[in-house]
């Protein structure tokens, strides 16, 4: 059967490159791990005890089901999107990402036995989720009278992060102004200082290397690694480190044929042999999450052979005798094939695939 290999190695040094790279201007600043969408498409059954392997303390996943299935594993773990349950474990926090859900969040932790940490999202220039700059005052008078939860953290999503955009620096700027409108509250009222972060992989690594000496130097309390923990990074703009793609697909031979010049193979007799060989099927399509190669892509395994379109739902021919076949140890060649970014394909590969750690 087709499998994922995760490369563990491979994951080790692009955390420990990350923090070396952001600890040379934040010393305090500690790294936590996105494990969101099974962990980008890898297996957050396989990812999470690397991650704590490696010394993360605090994840952020897409929901309760995700953070429930791997709870004792971290200290804290933040669930993007959707309700945490008043009886869910002690570290699963939620995150708030409008006055609605917040009143919300109060209202179903009224009577809760245990308190419950939450994490309030701000809007910082992206548009997209969290409390507006002139409803943070409002969100946090809510929170002042709510009873069983507590404000452990304030976040936001510089999504300028990858892009050549004045809107990078702008949103930093604007994230430590909240900061400090949160910490005047709390000291005024003798409250807990909540953690604070709005950086991802390419946000952490450009501000660590920023001329920009009249931005605040401090990265926050700890910088959210998403794609860079897996290898990548889509920024535009130079980022001077080494990341190293954790997890390549392999699929299994499943019959050979000796076709001669000019045989037709496949669906439509799109491809045409050019020279008599043997050629084989592998068991991976896509049914198992790979983009359909056609005519139009030229996409090789990572061995060489090219992958003759049409690809079918569950497998996919080539000119190879081999058993068993790599098909790519990097996704990028693919991104590029279908305009997309790694994300994309990472994200759509089956969680029915076998995920191997080496």
């Amino acid at each position: 059967m087709a499998y994922i290999r995760l490369d563990s190695q491979a994951f080790f040094h692009n955390l420990s490159t990350i923090k070396s790279h952001i600890t040379r201007l934040s010393p305090a600043t500690k790294l936590a791990l996105v494990l969101k969408d099974n962990a980008y498409g890898h297996g957050l059954e396989q990812i999470a005890p690397l991650a704590k392997q490696a010394g993360i303390e605090s994840v952020f996943v897409k929901n309760y089901a995700e953070a429930l299935s791997i709870a004792q594993l971290f200290g804290t773990i933040t669930a993007l999107y959707g309700e945490i349950p008043p009886n869910a474990p002690s570290n699963i926090w939620a995150s708030i990402s409008s006055l609605q859900a917040l009143q919300s969040c109060a209202t179903a932790h009224k009577n809760a036995h245990q308190t419950r940490n939450i994490e309030l999202k701000v809007n910082i220039g992206m548009n997209r989720n969290g409390i507006a700059s002139d409803e943070l005052d409002h969100a946090l008078s809510l929170l002042e009278k709510a009873r069983h939860i507590t404000l452990a953290g304030v976040f936001g999503h510089n999504g300028y992060g990858d892009n050549d955009d004045e809107g990078f620096f702008t949103t930093i700027q604007a994230f430590s102004d909240v900061r400090e409108r949160v910490q005047k509250w709390c000291k005024a009222r003798n409250y807990p200082t909540p953690r604070f972060h709005s950086l991802s992989t390419s946000g952490a690594l450009r501000l660590a290397d920023s001329a920009h000496s009249t931005l605040p130097q401090d990265l926050g309390d700890l910088v959210r690694i998403g794609i860079g923990a897996y290898g990548y990074h889509t920024s535009e703009l130079p980022l001077h480190i080494a990341l190293k793609p954790i997890a390549s697909l392999w699929a299994r031979k499943i019959s050979s044929l000796a076709l001669k010049k000019g045989d037709k193979i496949g669906y439509g007799g799109v491809s045409v042999v050019e020279k008599d060989g043997v050629f084989s099927t592998y068991d991976v399509g896509y049914g198992d999450g790979l983009f359909r190669i056609d005519s139009r892509q030229n996409l090789t395994c990572a061995s060489g052979e090219k992958i003759l379109p049409v690809m079918s739902m569950d497998n996919f021919s080539c000119q190879s005798e081999r058993q068993e076949i790599c098909v790519f140890d990097d996704v990028s060649a693919w991104a590029r094939a279908f305009h997309t970014i790694p994300y994309v394909i990472l994200t759509h590969l089956s969680p029915t695939l076998k995920r191997v750690v080496v």
